[in-house]
């Protein structure tokens, strides 16, 4: 059996309150639910990714767990690696389980639980070598990236 190395938890209304970060979902509006993320930890600092559930088809910074209409208009399902946030508090994800709507959706998160894991740290890491090399080609790619708000966390700062 597969160890897992991730969990689903929500975001909380403090998180909101403390937290006024650049490109992150709904801007510091807390909507009563919270967003069911992701807790993935990466070189010893707690991310939450998100859980979207209309991200544009083209969009290429996520993990897809499926692929369906809305609107007219094909959209992705699954986690959005651009609008991942660090944990600094145990205060800001609930404590409880979060359960995606969907079993499949979480059967194919928890089966490729690992390749997720790499995945995003493949994404950091990207993040990281454009910024210290300002390889603005790159950053553009990030630009609607909530990474941004960590050049502290990421030790960018010099």
């Amino acid at each position: 059996m597969t160890k897992n190395i991730i969990e689903f938890r929500q975001l909380t209304s403090d998180f909101y309150k403390d937290n006024q970060l650049v490109e992150m979902l709904d801007k510091g509006i807390d909507k009563g639910r919270g967003y069911g993320v992701l807790l993935v930890d990466v070189k010893g600092v707690k991310f939450a990714i998100p859980v979207r559930s209309k991200m544009h088809i083209n969009h290429k910074f996520c993990f897809t767990t499926r692929i369906y209409e809305d609107k007219g208009k094909r959209v992705r399902h699954g986690l959005d690696y651009s609008k991942a946030v660090i944990i600094k508090e145990k205060r800001y994800v609930s404590q409880s389980q979060f359960f995606l709507e969907n079993r499949n959706d979480y059967n194919k998160i928890n089966r490729r639980q690992h390749h997720i894991k790499s995945e995003f740290e493949k994404y950091i890491e990207k993040y990281i070598k454009a910024v210290q090399n300002d390889d603005q080609n790159i950053l553009r790619e990030y630009r609607y990236s909530t990474l941004q708000n960590y050049h502290d966390e990421l030790n960018l700062n010099k």
